[in-house]
């Protein structure tokens, strides 16, 4: 009885999804019906993922944009969360950020941010991204009405087999993808090489150094407790754990970090250290300001979010607690990669690879079973082989 509640709840999530989807397809349609194009040879680059995908992206990103500016640099649509740090790069002349809750659910924003796009009226469209979402990067490249929109065949991650087949038709190219279990960095590299940038070659993303007004004590270390799912997050206790041990071993101060929906984690978590004064700055810093803490801090502990690879980007020792639902895909970097990666502690079990649909529990309130199951010694024992190293 509890295995169909499940699937009769995930059936009416995605019915009610796929009726969005088709409302916002005649609300494009109707857009597009109704807009005048003006057509300009600029080329437009659509990356609307999360930050941490952005940040993998990077070195593809520079061999991009080298490769298209040849009268000027591309234009970046991306989500809204990375748009700090898509303008501190400089790859781009210019940046359109996307918040894609309200993309997808007000329709005046809807508007008017597509009217943003159409207004520009690339001669080309690019969207790099493996895994494609009908509502926001695929709608976005079918509106701009581009000449030349190039996409990625993709993968089935986060669109059914129905909506890329329809948003297919939207592209003029789509570029082939190795069927392989590749780790994030190559997939990128494998659609550069497939555009006939062959100058690019898969390697840790590099941060420059950021304009910050934050700073941290020289002898600090940040700890991220959150994640972008429940059932993806450690727990506070075991966080505690750690930093403590951390604290009296090494003497140094802990820092903790993370975004609005991290609010609650930052202060429990900080309630638990409270006797060895925490500096809380959870929700408190712009993203340029978060990763110029992480590149101050002695080590960073975290979850498997994007803090993890910000930390690669900026040479900093990091330890990620990692489940087996996309294990391989974000992490571990590849071992032909030079530099400072994050060192993963897992719970291997023969379930992974699972794509985070457990077959173990239905409670995604909690974390899942190869969250769970990483001990506080194994991370602690691996951050001092880190450090003493």
């Amino acid at each position: 009885m509890k295995r169909f509640n499940l699937n009769y709840k995930l059936f009416i999530k995605e019915s009610i999804l796929y009726l969005r989807d088709l409302f916002l397809w005649g609300f494009d349609s109707f857009f597009i019906l109704f807009s005048k194009f003006e057509k300009s040879n600029s080329v437009m680059i659509v990356r609307v993922d999360n930050i941490g995908d952005f940040i993998l992206w990077l070195p593809s990103a520079e061999k991009l944009c080298s490769h298209y500016s040849s009268e000027s640099k591309p234009i970046l649509v991306c989500n809204q969360s990375c748009a700090d740090l898509a303008v501190a790069i400089n790859y781009f002349s210019k940046v359109i950020d996307i918040d894609l809750k309200r993309f997808s659910s007000n329709l005046w924003y809807r508007w008017h941010t597509l009217g943003d796009i159409s207004d520009i009226g690339p001669s080309t469209i690019i969207q790099p991204s493996y895994s494609r979402v009908f509502s926001t990067g695929d709608s976005v490249v079918r509106v701009s009405c581009a000449n030349e929109r190039i996409g990625s065949v993709g993968d089935l991650s986060n669109i059914s087999t129905v909506r890329r087949a329809i948003s297919n038709r939207w592209y003029t190219r789509l570029v082939p993808a190795s069927s392989l279990n590749l780790m994030e960095l190559e997939r990128n590299i494998e659609f550069t090489h497939e555009l006939g940038i062959f100058d690019s070659h898969t390697s840790i993303p590099k941060i420059p150094k950021l304009s910050s007004s934050k700073e941290i004590d020289q002898d600090s270390f940040v700890i991220f407790p959150g994640a972008s799912a429940s059932f993806k997050t450690w727990s506070i206790e075991a966080f505690a754990k750690v930093a403590v041990r951390i604290i009296e071993k090494y003497h140094w101060k802990p820092v903790i970090l993370g975004g609005f929906h991290e609010i609650t984690l930052g202060q429990q978590l900080e309630e638990k250290l409270i006797k060895y004064s925490p500096k809380n700055l959870v929700d408190k810093t712009t993203l340029t300001e978060l990763i110029e803490i992480i590149r101050l801090a002695q080590i960073l502990v975290s979850n498997d979010t994007s803090a993890i690879h910000i930390a690669a980007g900026v040479d900093t020792q990091s330890v990620c607690i990692l489940g087996g639902g996309h294990y391989g895909r974000f992490l571990p970097y590849p071992d032909s990669i030079e530099g400072i990666k994050p060192v993963i502690v897992i719970n291997k079990m023969s379930c992974f690879g699972c794509n985070w649909h457990c077959k173990f529990t239905n409670d995604t309130s909690l974390p899942y079973p190869c969250i769970s199951g990483i001990e506080v010694d194994s991370v602690f024992e691996t951050i001092k082989n880190i450090i003493e190293d």
